[in-house]
């Protein structure tokens, strides 16, 4: 890793500054300086990512979190903008000679607030100290990855074809992603060679279980985050990456791209029509609907296809800049009423059977007019960065990003420490990963994360007790007691 790290900074800078250039030259509708500060913009977004490969040998974060948050927030409302694009998003029209330049400052203040919020705290809070790794056995470690990732592939397959009571689907959501963390402590050994053909073949049939049910489900964006997680863990397990990972990633990439450009054909008859069989039938159905876009356009045309969609579906900059021109003039901001679902979010509807259910999808797009009055299916995801701006303007935007990054350091700080432990390491995965979705709205981004990590700690806590009990009664017939740490043999 520190051998490749020059030619990584090189290959960065050259990302860096290659959108200022492109905005130097490239004709565009959108105005030369507004393309000027988006580049601006786009190379801010790509420092943390710089400062992670200067870090000196030792004091990597195990997770790049910041740097993955940067480049999507680059992505979302910078690059775009820098390159010349403009009219992206697929309901909404701008004028490009001057609708994105307001939204263009707003994502900057955006930006520099939660830098500054990471930072400060990160200043004031002396540096955390690395814990001593606990020895778990490898016995101990097979049996708990094998029974988590059965439990979330029992549950997800459930999920799939039956419906959950309301009271305790969020419940039944929260085991599911234990599976994601039972795939990342079997994934992890597998890169480290410590398990027989057997528990590998387990592994690799369940982490495939999970992306079809994904693609299964519709949800493509599950799947790409199902597929981080298992490419992260496998990072952590090696403590390098592999080519053949790389080259293997842009390959998922590319195909979750392709299956997103057909995604509206499969939604028209799984979810509208009701069709479509079980949940084996739709993800083929899922495949055939791509197969079929091959067939007609070519593989370069189903992955143009799908990155035309997903440019269409992810265009932030032009869902703020339109919300930044209709509010308040035309909308009154919203006030703070999009967080009252924060009340409710630590109490499990278990124990609130009545807790109001949330359809802030249907109350952002009914409220701009971008679905219908009486479409009551279709959903539209309200950004954090549009969400605090709807709400307050851009003291909103200010402060509500800065409290984004007093929350950034803490989890890093919680769960994302150089040195610690692989175990450790995984929760940080497993809870930091689903962070990245930046185009959720606040409460459904952050409402879950004391729940959730309250009930990951104590499966660690569990799964090192269990550890420390098989340690004591010594290692098993046949195996060995092997720290579990940051840095595990490779050969």
């Amino acid at each position: 890793m520190r051998r490749s790290q020059p030619l990584l900074r090189a290959l960065l800078l050259v990302v860096m500054v290659l959108p200022l250039i492109v905005a130097s030259v490239v004709h565009s509708p959108v105005p030369f300086e507004t393309r000027v500060e988006a580049a601006f913009l786009w190379m801010l977004c790509l420092v943390p990512a710089w400062m992670h490969l200067s870090a000196a040998s030792g004091s990597h974060r195990p997770i790049p979190f910041m740097p993955m948050i940067g480049i999507i927030y680059g992505l979302y409302y910078a690059l775009g903008a820098a390159l010349g694009a403009s009219n992206e998003h697929y309901k909404i029209f701008l004028n490009p000679g001057r609708d994105y330049d307001d939204a263009i400052f707003v994502a900057l203040y955006g930006w520099l607030a939660m830098g500054l919020g990471y930072l400060g705290a990160r200043m004031l809070v002396s540096q955390k100290a690395t814990s001593t790794p606990i020895e778990v056995a490898e016995v101990v470690r097979r049996r708990y990855g094998a029974l988590l990732m059965i439990a979330g592939l029992l549950l997800e397959s459930y999920r799939l074809v039956r419906q959950i009571p309301i009271e305790i689907a969020g419940i039944l959501k929260f085991v599911s992603t234990l599976g994601w963390f039972g795939s990342g402590l079997l994934v992890t050994m597998a890169t480290q060679r410590r398990l027989n053909f057997g528990y590998r073949l387990f592994t690799y049939v369940g982490v495939a279980a999970f992306l079809l049910m994904a693609v299964g489900s519709g949800s493509v964006a599950n799947a790409a985050f199902y597929g981080a997680v298992v490419f992260v863990s496998a990072w952590i397990g090696l403590g390098r990456l592999k080519f053949s990972w790389i080259v293997g990633a842009a390959l998922g990439i590319t195909l979750i791209i392709s299956l997103r450009g057909v995604s509206e054909q499969y939604r028209k008859v799984v979810w509208i029509a009701g069709d479509g069989g079980g949940v084996v039938s739709r993800t083929k159905l899922f495949f055939k609907l791509l197969h079929a876009r091959v067939q007609t356009d070519g593989v370069d045309g189903a992955v143009s296809k799908g990155f035309a969609t997903s440019a269409a579906r992810s265009a932030n900059l032009d869902l703020l800049a339109d919300v930044i021109i209709r509010t308040p003039s035309e909308i009154p901001y919203w006030g703070g009423q999009t967080y009252l679902s924060l009340v409710g979010a630590f109490v499990p509807r278990v124990l609130w059977p009545d807790k109001p259910t949330k359809e802030l999808g249907q109350a952002f797009g009914h409220r701009y007019g971008y679905i219908g009055n009486s479409d009551t299916n279709t959903a539209l995801n309200l950004p954090i960065l549009v969400e605090f701006y709807a709400n307050f303007g851009i003291a909103g935007v200010i402060a509500g990003m800065f409290l984004v990054g007093l929350i950034y350091f803490v989890l890093d700080r919680t769960v994302n420490n150089p040195g610690q432990d692989s175990l450790h390491s995984l929760v940080g995965v497993v809870i930091l990963i689903p962070m990245a979705n930046i185009e959720s709205d606040f409460s459904l981004g952050f409402g879950g994360l004391i729940l959730n990590g309250v009930a990951l700690w104590l499966v660690l806590r569990t799964i090192r007790r269990s550890g420390m009990a098989n340690n004591r009664a010594g290692p098993p017939l046949g195996g060995r007691v092997q720290q579990f740490a940051s840095h595990p043999r490779t050969n």
